[in-house]
């Protein structure tokens, strides 16, 4: 950055600013032309200069080093459950892989040998995950030196939900028929709440007499790895879910055995409740379940009952784009049955023609 004065005697003058001291003063540079474009020119003269300085500097520097030193930078730019990711990127996917690499060694043949390495034990979308966010920790580095920014990145793969039959949503409601997990399930099973709404739930989140639940908050990881509630993952995850009386029902029954209100509704941490869902449902004859399968469950069963997709959008929290991409095979045969409504209103005014015209030629 650099201002430039006119001098009495007609000159130009440039402070530039290079840097600053050990005691955190800032550094100027002068620079004195008799023409204000001439002293343009030199002003982006120092400043190539200081640029080609620092991108030498910056190449010098480890990769691991500056990955863990770009995080640091942007913690405040980034989300915290982001910040505490790109942590975990760095240290179990970046360090062993680059070790102590230095950045002017980094050429496009490491980034496509890490990618093959990636890709032995993990999907081509989580792979995909790790070398975007290389992409842009090298970008700010290298410029257009970036190694990343002409490598083809693995194909995404086509996500499918699992989406749990009738038969397993009533085996596993057995399962927990009675217990505190009862609630929590139904909650996304019967709610189509995702797990970090259900452990953010506050007891003024529930409106008892409408049989209403707010949800304005998720509870995510942060840099620390501490859960902490912050809004919904998106403006339309701001939401009022109707909740079945059954469930009501629950959550009232539960609400009297309080001697005191409690800050939140469930306390355990939503990682530990993933771990413990899994255990609680194994050896009882079903298919290796995810928690966040009870909320497939809940879009099937609304697709199921042919709610208008505007409604299941909003009910879910999703915008209606997202809800078809990742719901899609889910409505086939809801879909099926309109599709073949329509066929059937195309089809009858031809025949209610076909037969006033036979009366006509009739009579």
């Amino acid at each position: 950055m650099a201002s430039i004065t006119k001098r009495p005697s007609g000159s130009y003058q440039a402070a530039i600013f290079v840097g600053r001291d050990d005691e955190g003063r800032q550094i100027r540079r002068m620079v004195t032309k008799p023409t204000l474009k001439e002293c343009k020119i030199a002003i982006k003269e120092i400043e190539r200069e200081i640029e080609d300085q620092n991108y030498s500097n910056v190449r010098n520097i480890g990769v691991i080093a500056w990955i863990d030193e770009w995080i640091k930078l942007n913690k405040t730019r980034l989300s915290p459950s982001t910040h505490a990711t790109y942590k975990i990127y760095s240290r179990v996917h970046y360090a062993p892989y680059f070790k102590k690499m230095k950045l002017k060694e980094l050429t496009e043949i490491h980034i496509r040998k890490f990618m093959a390495q990636q890709l032995g034990f993990l999907s081509p979308t989580t792979v995909r995950k790790h070398v975007s966010v290389l992409n842009k920790i090298f970008e700010e580095a290298l410029k257009d030196k970036n190694p990343v920014r002409y490598v083809k990145l693995p194909s995404k793969a086509k996500y499918t939900p699992y989406v749990l039959s009738e038969a397993e949503m009533e085996k596993i409601h057995d399962t927990i028929r009675g217990t505190r997990d009862e609630i929590i399930v139904l909650l996304a099973a019967w709610c189509g709440l995702r797990r970090g709404e259900i452990f953010a739930l506050k007891p003024d989140d529930v409106d008892w007499e409408n049989k209403t639940i707010r949800v304005d908050e998720n509870t995510a990881i942060n840099d620390e790895y501490m859960y902490v509630d912050k809004g919904p993952k998106s403006d339309n995850g701001y939401r009022e879910v109707v909740a079945p009386k059954y469930l009501m029902g629950l959550l009232e029954s539960m609400r009297k055995n309080w001697k005191e209100i409690p800050e939140r509704f469930f306390t355990l941490r939503p990682d530990y409740y993933s771990s413990y869902f899994a255990e609680l449902i194994r050896n009882k004859e079903l298919p290796p379940i995810r928690f966040h399968d009870l909320r497939h469950y809940h879009a099937s069963w609304l697709f199921a009952n042919k709610i208008p997709d505007q409604y299941a959008a909003r009910h879910l929290g999703d915008d209606i784009q997202t809800l078809k991409a990742t719901y899609q095979h889910i409505g086939a045969d809801y879909r099926q049955d309109i599709d073949d409504t329509v066929r059937g209103l195309r089809d009858e005014p031809h025949k209610k023609a076909r037969v006033w015209k036979l009366k006509r030629t009739m009579q």
